[in-house]
C-alpha cells in the first residue's frame, strides 16, 4: 500500500508541478500577481488532468505505425458535408509521441476523415531539421497511400515548427494544402531553457530554426491561448501571417483533450482554399 501511495504522489507531482511553475512564470511575464480565482482554479485542474491523461497515453505510442485508411465511424450527429476530406497528418510536440493525438484522431474520424495519420519524430533527441526531413518523407508516403496530391497538417507545439521548417526549407509546401498549429511557438519560447532533449534548443527565440521560419507565408490557421503556460510569451503562437484563433482559458496540453479545440481544428481543415 505504501508503494502505491508513493507512486501516486510522485505521479501527482509530475502532473502538477509543470502547470504551477508555468502558470507562475506566465503571470510574471505578463506583470500580473498570482491570484486564486474560479477561472484560474478551473484552468489549473483541467490542465493538470490533461497532463495526467497525456502521460498515460504516451505509454502506448512509442512505436511507429503505418498510414491506414479507417472508414469513418458513425457519429452521434449526421454529417451534413459529405465532400471528400483531405488526408491529415498529425505532428506531435516536444517529448511527446503520436499517442497524444488519440482523441483528436478519433474526433476527425467521426467527422468524416478517412485518412488521419499520427507520426513520431525520430531519431529521438535530434535537431528540428532532422525531424523536418523525416516529416517530408511522411508527407510523400501519405500522399502515395491515400492517392492524393496534397495533405493537411496539424501540428501541436513544436510539431508546428517542424512542419513549417519542412515546408519552407525542404520544399514540401506544394504537398501541403493547409497547416494548422496548436500552441506552436512561431517566435520561440523562453521555456526552452528547461529542455533536456536536443530539439528543445531549436525553440529558443534566437535559434536558427525560428529565424528560418519568420517569413513563412503558407496557408496557416494558428490556434492559441493567452493562458498557454508553455509558450512564453503566449503571443508567439499567433504569427502575423496566419489566421489566428484565440481560445480563452486553455492550457498547452489541454489542446490535446479539448472538444473546443477539436471543433476549431475541424473547421480549419474544412475551410476552402482562397482560390477556390
Amino acid at each position: 500500500m505504501d508503494g502505491v501511495l508513493t507512486v501516486s504522489f510522485a505521479f501527482l507531482l509530475v502532473c502538477t508541478l509543470p502547470v504551477f511553475a508555468g502558470a507562475t512564470w506566465l503571470a510574471l511575464e505578463n506583470g500580473q500577481s498570482v491570484r486564486i480565482s474560479r477561472v484560474g482554479v478551473s484552468w489549473f485542474f483541467r490542465e493538470t488532468a490533461a497532463h495526467a491523461v497525456v502521460i498515460v497515453l504516451l505509454l502506448t505510442g512509442w512505436w511507429p505505425v503505418s498510414p491506414k485508411r479507417k472508414r469513418k465511424q458513425k457519429d452521434i450527429a449526421d454529417i451534413a458535408d459529405q465532400t471528400q476530406r483531405v488526408p491529415v497528418l498529425l505532428v506531435h510536440g516536444y517529448s511527446l509521441n503520436r499517442a497524444c493525438f488519440t482523441f483528436l484522431q478519433t474526433y476527425l474520424h467521426t467527422r468524416g476523415w478517412d485518412w488521419v495519420w499520427a507520426i513520431n519524430h525520430a531519431p529521438r533527441s535530434s535537431p528540428i531539421p532532422v525531424f523536418a526531413k523525416r516529416l517530408g518523407r511522411s508527407i510523400e508516403r501519405l500522399c502515395e497511400e491515400a492517392g492524393t496530391d496534397q495533405v493537411d497538417i496539424v501540428g501541436h507545439s513544436m510539431g508546428g515548427i517542424v512542419a513549417a521548417y519542412a515546408l519552407k526549407e525542404f520544399g514540401y509546401a506544394k504537398r501541403v494544402r493547409r497547416l494548422v498549429t496548436l500552441g506552436s511557438p512561431w517566435a520561440g519560447s523562453k521555456t526552452h531553457v528547461f529542455s533536456w532533449l536536443r530539439e528543445g534548443h531549436d525553440i529558443a527565440p534566437d535559434s536558427e530554426v525560428i529565424g528560418a521560419i519568420k517569413d513563412y507565408s503558407g496557408t496557416t490557421t494558428a490556434i492559441w491561448s493567452r493562458t498557454d503556460h508553455l509558450v512564453i510569451p503566449a503571443e508567439s503562437a499567433a504569427p502575423a501571417h496566419a489566421d489566428c484563433v484565440e481560445v480563452p482559458h486553455l492550457g498547452h496540453l489541454e489542446m490535446m483533450t479539448s472538444a473546443r479545440c477539436f471543433r476549431l481544428v475541424a473547421d480549419a481543415l474544412l475551410e476552402k482554399d482562397a482560390e477556390e
